[in-house]
């Protein structure tokens, strides 16, 4: 990027600074120019900051960016380093939007978007004075929202005579830039951004034409004829430009609209579910229930598969609960739909959540005093993280060893001791608040508990 050079000089007699080193006569090759220069560089940036960038009077950085704003003088035209600088000037201050700071050096960030007015302001010991002025655009970030279809919007016509409008908003773009857009769209969500159908005005609405339904589209294989309900998915990437060259891209979401149901009306509705937090996602066994909106049982599922489909009556408020028949801790969820007649309705994720504390309990209540302590801390839901798995006797941490749902650990306990467990799932379940007392009697320990955990219980 071409940069445009601006700097300020003063000329010094050599004879000025160093009188004492010589008494000889001065001439024109003994002086010396001095000028100064303001650079921008990152925070962290701990160089010369003439080899990481260049000086301008006009700067580009975006909201809440930290930056080292510096002052660089050159002798004789070479950069030298501040150290280098000292004896060839008095004092020097900035001036940053009417905010005064002497340092050689000002570490800054722009909360607010804008112009933002820098001064560089020299004094040498003759008085005389260099000022260097700056210009900081401050950028607000550039933004894209989707406005139209709604996402998941599935009420659209396959044939689109008419055209279907999409609509969006750029924010962010700045009185000194311009802005471009791009319109990306596709069949499969995951290549949508390496599908660019054409340039597009940011401040204008398209109308989208051509039939949309998959298996109508002729440049499409035709052994896709058989299905019966398309979704595309768009998105747009905007590109800010100053006049300098500082550009910024932002993308918007992913939006997906789908085409209706070439049926006699009957409604398709997909739910894919999740239990949130589990170690073995591989063990599931989802069963669950259709509920219409007066309370009747429309139809029973149970299925290994992550995604419920059911093909209903369209209605209004048919209500999905759903239960994992495995992993009993996350409990039942249900969802409540609304279905349009030959519409293929795909929902947001439902995600089961484990509520349920993990349970423990001694593997034996009698044992020998050399034996280890062993305790069960059993989890049907997210599983034990092992991390979080303690032991505490009499206020000591011991050394645990947690293997096969089974806490084990070394008996250090002389006479008589309170034993604390802490341990919680992966969903962040603690195992209830209780202590277990540990009695030692010659050659045998007992395990009693558990008790209701006391504030003075440690």
């Amino acid at each position: 990027m071409n940069r445009k050079f601006f700097s300020l000089s003063l000329v010094f007699p050599a004879a000025f600074w160093m009188a004492a080193c010589s008494d000889s006569e001065i001439s024109s090759s003994d002086i010396s120019t001095i000028t100064q220069s303001i650079f921008i560089v990152p925070e962290g940036y701990t160089g010369e900051p003439y080899n990481r960038s260049y000086t301008s009077d006009e700067f580009y950085v975006n909201v809440n960016e930290k930056i080292r704003i510096c002052g660089v003088y050159s002798i004789d035209g070479k950069y030298v380093s501040t150290e280098k600088a000292m004896p060839y000037y008095n004092t020097h201050k900035w001036t940053i939007d009417n905010e005064e700071n002497h340092g050689s050096s000002v570490y800054y960030s722009f909360s607010n978007a804008g112009i933002h007015n820098v001064t560089f302001e020299t004094v040498d010991h003759l008085g005389d004075t260099l000022v260097s002025h700056a210009k900081i655009y401050v950028n607000t970030p550039a933004k894209v929202t989707l406005l139209s279809p709604a996402n998941n919007y599935n009420q659209v016509d396959g044939d689109n005579e008419d055209g279907l409008e999409l609509a969006w908003s750029v924010y962010g773009v700045d009185s000194w830039e311009t802005a471009s857009c791009i319109l990306y769209a596709g069949y499969d969500i995951n290549s949508v951004w390496n599908s660019p159908l054409g340039k597009a005005d940011c401040f204008q609405s398209i109308n989208l034409t051509g039939k949309l339904d998959l298996y109508k589209n002729n440049v499409i294989d035709s052994s896709s004829k058989s299905t019966n309900n398309t979704t595309i998915y768009w998105g747009i990437k905007a590109t800010t430009e100053s006049k300098e060259g500082y550009n910024d891209q932002a993308f918007s979401d992913i939006f997906g609209f789908s085409t209706k149901l070439h049926n006699e009306g009957d409604a398709i509705i997909q739910i894919p579910v999740s239990c949130l937090y589990s170690q073995f996602p591989e063990k599931f066994q989802l069963t669950g229930i259709f509920i219409s909106s007066a309370g009747d049982t429309l139809s029973a599922m149970s299925t290994s598969n992550s995604i419920i489909q059911e093909t209903l009556p369209p209605q209004s408020n048919l209500k999905v609960l759903v239960c994992d028949d495995i992993r009993k801790e996350y409990g039942c969820d249900s969802i409540i739909v609304d279905l349009a007649p030959s519409t293929k309705t795909i929902t947001d994720t439902l995600f089961l959540r484990d509520r349920t504390k993990p349970n423990m309990i001694p593997v034996e209540t009698e044992l020998h005093t050399i034996s280890a302590i062993r305790f069960y801390i059993l989890d049907n839901g997210s599983g034990i993280n092992a991390s979080k798995v303690q032991a505490v006797m009499n206020g000591d941490t011991l050394e645990t060893k947690f293997e096969d749902n089974i806490l084990s650990f070394e008996n250090t306990c002389q006479k008589e001791c309170n034993l604390i467990i802490n341990a919680e799932d992966y969903a962040r379940n603690k195992v209830p608040e209780v202590y277990w007392k540990i009695k030692v009697n010659k050659t045998g320990t007992s395990i009693s508990g558990p008790y209701a955990r006391m504030e003075d219980n440690e």
